[in-house]
């Protein structure tokens, strides 16, 4: 079996492993009581809904590695370290722990995880400890409307798995499978969610996601690696430094929470979750697919005009939202 047939196998097998674990772990939740309840105005539903879908990604993800027989520190630390962001996360869907204390810990996770995997020393360390970190919570900002987070993880992790089986790199197929996991996933989170990820979830996969890419990152990473990394998680990043700015300028804590994330923003112009996760999800393909021409080097004299392509897309999204909004004002007159 070559390797696309392989990376496909796994991928397929985790897509379904995640599909039949989600119950089990909609179940788990019920039983632990772990339920986001809607008592905040930041909330998009109306209904209490379980929160525990992150086990059921994690274990499936897990599973990858069983299946490919994948050894070494690498995987000890994505397996001990995502182990670990899954239980933080649990703790403050259960028990609302403080946001500078989870930053806290997670910062410790992602620093012992360096360290097990062991090939990250002095300035590289730090700057891997910061990258992990913002794209945790930079997943976890973006996971607001039902099937947003999933579809969003499943289309990066794909994109991030052809930039690393195209330099030969082993841990793309990890990245496929955890692709696999967040799709099997996502039936159950669509809209009408039975199920949420839940911080557990969030911020795990945005650890799993943040320690592969340092893979295209660090220590030998060229200006062309960086920047494919850079648009391959160009939503969550810009979501997560709009908020952090937003919130800065106007004199709050950049850990205050407020309903200006771009899911909320589409929101209240009157798109449905539906039209909003469409959106969205649009907006993170076409930033993953000017990733993917950007980063290889046979399809980069295309990129330009693949990026501009990209550009009139975002522009053609925003008139869509645009008329979309300029409609509900007209609707809301009438009325």
């Amino acid at each position: 079996m070559d390797g696309i047939e392989r990376a496909a196998l796994a991928a397929i097998l985790v897509c379904g492993a995640a599909f039949a674990l989600t119950p089990s772990a909609i179940a788990l939740s019920l039983r632990m009581g772990a339920m986001d309840v809607p008592r905040d105005f930041r909330r998009m539903h109306t209904r209490p809904i379980p929160r525990g879908g992150g086990v059921a990604i994690l274990l499936a993800f897990l599973l990858t590695a069983a299946l490919l027989g994948e050894r070494g520190r690498a995987l000890s630390a994505l397996s001990v370290g995502g182990g670990a962001m899954l239980l933080l996360g649990l703790a403050d869907d259960l028990f609302t722990l403080g946001a500078r204390s989870k930053l806290v810990l997670q910062s410790s996770i992602t620093l012992a995880a360096l360290l097990l995997d062991g090939r990250f020393r002095g300035v590289f360390l730090l700057l891997a400890t910061i990258w992990v970190l913002t794209l945790i919570n930079a997943h976890n900002f973006i996971d607001g409307l039902d099937g947003l987070f999933a579809g969003s993880a499943a289309i990066e992790g794909t994109a991030l798995a052809c930039l690393l089986l195209w330099r030969g790199r082993a841990a793309g197929l990890l990245c496929l499978g955890l692709a696999g996991a967040c799709l099997g996933f996502r039936f159950f989170n669509r809209h009408p969610a039975r199920v949420f990820a839940g911080d557990a979830g969030s911020e795990c996969v945005g650890f799993l996601l943040g320690l592969l890419s340092l893979e295209l990152l660090i220590p030998a990473a060229t200006a062309l690696s960086a920047l494919s990394v850079l648009l391959l998680f160009g939503y969550p990043l810009t979501d997560l430094s709009t908020a952090i700015l937003r919130r800065l300028f106007k004199g709050q804590s950049p850990f205050l929470a407020d309903r200006g994330h771009l899911h909320h923003r589409l929101s209240a112009v009157g798109l449905d979750q539906k039209h909003c996760v469409g959106v969205l999800l649009s907006l993170s393909a076409m930033l993953c697919t000017c990733a993917l021409f950007v980063g290889n080097a046979m399809l980069f004299p295309f990129s330009p005009t693949v990026c501009l392509g990209g550009a009139v897309g975002i522009r053609l999204a925003k008139s869509y939202v645009v008329k979309k909004a300029s409609f509900f004002e007209k609707i809301g007159r009438i009325g």
